[in-house]
């Protein structure tokens, strides 16, 4: 594997960090196509050394913003709506100094009273802005892109999620455009140019895999307790069937167990399959303002699936 990516939206759960191991049960050698279903930010497709890839997911706007990831000007254009919004940049500003603002204040972690290292309280206003403003439909092409991008990096837990409306709703959180965030986008950029990369907004079964392609997915995880788009017992039964139906060979990431709750479905259609067992924690802030920052970490039994 030559270019192991970090996920550029930093995704709460996303593959980075177990790449490696899922990568030790890919083939080395596909004839077809590398299908990267419910690809989100797409680690697995683009880590992978396969150049032909086709990354599906559900959902628009990070299709749109994936689409358009690799524009010569998506940095320059990012900085200029967060300049016009009143965003930090420590891109461009060290965080050091923006901590000295009097608005940041101090936050208690574990017990004590310390100075806050969140950004939260300097970009609150203007994220809320520019969130109104691209639900209104202010936005298109690269712009709109761009926005999609500002709103995950400054949201809490990077996310921001898409409402029954279809539209984003978000919550600020501690993040900024900083030079990690810099650097990953420059990395994306460089190994999509070298791929023959296709980003599709769609569901998984609306693309029929040939039986010289591979198939990887990350669907939403039924025994995370969140109902992703909605997905649930019905959801799970359908894409199971759909996969015992493709021409080609797979690879399905989940979770068995993840905390108190247990995906059933998956673990007795996993019976007569081959199951890889990954051990991974996944930590997110549970906070939703500067003066209760915490970490709180879920033990997951997560598993990589295969025929």
């Amino acid at each position: 594997m030559q270019n192991k990516v970090f996920s550029v939206l930093n995704y709460v759960g996303h593959k980075s960090k177990i790449i490696e191991t899922i990568n030790q049960h890919l083939p080395q050698t596909i004839n077809g196509v590398f299908w990267d279903m419910f690809s989100g930010s797409g680690v697995v497709g683009l880590s992978i050394d396969h150049l032909s890839v086709e990354f599906v997911d559900s959902n628009e706007h990070l299709q749109h913003f994936m689409q358009n990831l690799s524009d010569e000007d998506f940095i320059k254009k990012t900085e200029t709506i967060l300049s016009n919004y009143g965003f930090t940049n420590s891109s461009r500003t060290p965080r050091s100094e923006y901590l000295k603002d009097p608005k940041i204040g101090t936050c208690t972690w574990h017990g004590k009273t310390v100075p806050n290292m969140h950004l939260d309280a300097l970009n609150k206003g203007s994220y809320f802005c520019l969130l109104r403003d691209y639900n209104a439909g202010k936005f298109s092409n690269l712009e709109k892109a761009c926005c999609y991008y500002i709103l995950t990096i400054y949201g809490r837990n990077s996310y921001v999620s898409v409402n029954k409306s279809g539209g984003l709703s978000g919550g600020i959180g501690p993040l900024d455009f900083g030079p990690r965030a810099k650097k990953k986008v420059k990395k994306y950029q460089e190994i999509i140019e070298l791929k023959k990369c296709s980003f599709h907004a769609g569901k998984y079964s609306d693309f029929n895999p040939g039986e010289d392609d591979f198939v990887y997915m990350d669907p939403p995880y039924l025994a995370s307790g969140f109902s992703y788009g909605g997905w649930a017992d019905k959801e799970e039964k359908e894409l199971l069937d759909w996969i015992d139906n493709l021409p080609c060979d797979w690879a399905l990431s989940n979770v068995f167990i993840s905390g108190k709750k247990s995906n059933d479905i998956l673990q007795a259609w996993a019976k007569t399959k081959t199951v890889v067992h990954i051990k991974k924690s996944y930590r997110k802030w549970a906070s939703k303002g500067k003066s209760s920052a915490t970490k709180k970490t879920k033990e997951n039994q997560e598993v990589l699936i295969l025929p």
